[in-house]
């Protein structure tokens, strides 16, 4: 009879090492995932109202140029003063490299000029059809271009 009953009775081993396995899993890729969904962004330094320069640096007028945005990522540009452009054209945004293009290019004009590209600056007048996604667009462009100096400018002011 005492034969019997230790046959049924057997221990059983349950090895919990896959379970820890997957748990650390789970735990990597849910670490993974919530740190992929913070939103990126970089930095847009504005001046601080408080401190008025009186005599601003003036930048030459050949190592300006002026986008003029309008919607569906059409952009018309001008370099130097509106007055009297020393040249004039448009691009579009979303065409290949074409407005990498002309801002690389201009950039080599005024390296050329004035040896130095430290007053390069663009102005950028976005237009009330301009998406939000343009925008960002357009300034994902001056920091892949390496422009240190560009300015958004509202287009309604400055017809004033």
């Amino acid at each position: 009879m005492n034969a019997i009953e230790t046959k049924g009775k057997r221990s059983v081993n349950i090895d919990f090492a896959p379970m820890v396995d997957l748990g650390f899993l789970l735990i990597t890729f849910f670490i993974f995932t919530t740190e992929l969904s913070k939103p990126k962004a970089f930095g847009l330094h504005v001046p601080d109202d408080s401190k008025v320069i009186p005599d601003p640096p003036q930048t030459p007028h050949s190592a300006t140029i002026t986008l003029l945005m309008k919607e569906n990522g059409s952009i018309d540009y001008f370099e130097g003063r509106k007055e009297s452009p020393l040249q004039t054209g448009s691009t579009h945004l979303y065409q290949q490299t074409a407005l990498r293009k002309m801002l690389i290019n201009k950039r080599s004009r005024i390296i050329q000029q004035l040896n130095t590209d430290s007053n390069y600056t663009v102005i950028i007048h976005p237009s009330a059809a301009t998406s939000y996604k343009e925008m960002i667009d357009i300034l994902d462009e001056m920091k892949i271009n390496d422009i240190r100096k560009y300015v958004l400018m509202d287009t309604e002011i400055a017809k004033q």
